[in-house]
């Protein structure tokens, strides 16, 4: 596959999508706040569902992509390895486009180009069956027999209310404001990736991302 290797090579490009990140840490992800994860180490699933998106002219509209991602210790500190799982159902030129995107390779803001350097090991990316049910802070995606998430809410143990909790980040590369939630499940079992971090953190956004 193909990539784009300088800035007068890579077109402008934009997705708005539906944005679900899991991860390790407690409630609320220090990361966002400090740079440093809860443990000490990072690992997370990140679900895409693009509600409008081009590299180019190429459409991205209605395409699906689960980042996963694990690093030993905080994610500034490098050494990481990741993995892009692509809706089976994006054509060629689709899955070049997301693999430049997702990569970093096509540059612009949010953390695709912040993270590339933090990463040691890139596997291929699988283009696979997603499932997934966008419904905010109960949210789900699968990889069936891969990969399984399912975010809920949190609850006042007396009264059962739903909590209508949220993170505001005013200068976050990621997102301003994400409904945050809990994982009811997080896991992935691959060769390389091989991790369940069930009932940790869980964000909901909507997020928007350009280039280069």
């Amino acid at each position: 596959m193909t990539s784009a290797t300088s800035m007068d090579q890579i077109p402008a490009w934009n997705l708005k999508a539906d944005y679900v990140e899991t991860c390790n840490c407690e409630y609320g992800c220090p990361c966002n706040f400090s740079g440093f994860p809860t443990y000490g180490f990072c690992r997370a699933l990140v679900f895409f569902h693009i509600r409008e998106g081009h590299y180019g002219d190429i459409k991205l509209d209605g395409l699906e992509v689960i980042d996963a991602e694990s690093w030993p210790k905080a994610i500034h500190e490098g050494n990481g390895t990741k993995q892009l799982f692509i809706t089976k159902n994006a054509d060629e030129k689709q899955r070049e486009s997301i693999i430049n995107i997702f990569s970093g390779n096509a540059k612009g803001n949010g953390y695709f180009a912040l993270f590339a350097p933090t990463f040691k090991y890139i596997l291929e990316p699988q283009f696979v069956d997603i499932k997934s049910k966008i419904d905010g802070r109960y949210s789900s995606f699968s990889v069936p027999g891969i990969i399984d998430v399912q975010v809920e809410n949190f609850k006042n143990p007396v009264t059962g209310e739903e909590q209508d909790a949220k993170v505001t980040v005013p200068k976050g590369f990621i997102f301003k404001v994400a409904d945050a939630a809990k994982t009811k499940i997080m896991r992935i079992l691959t060769p390389n990736l091989n991790f369940d971090d069930s009932g940790k953190n869980a964000f909901y956004s909507v997020v928007e991302f350009s280039g280069p």
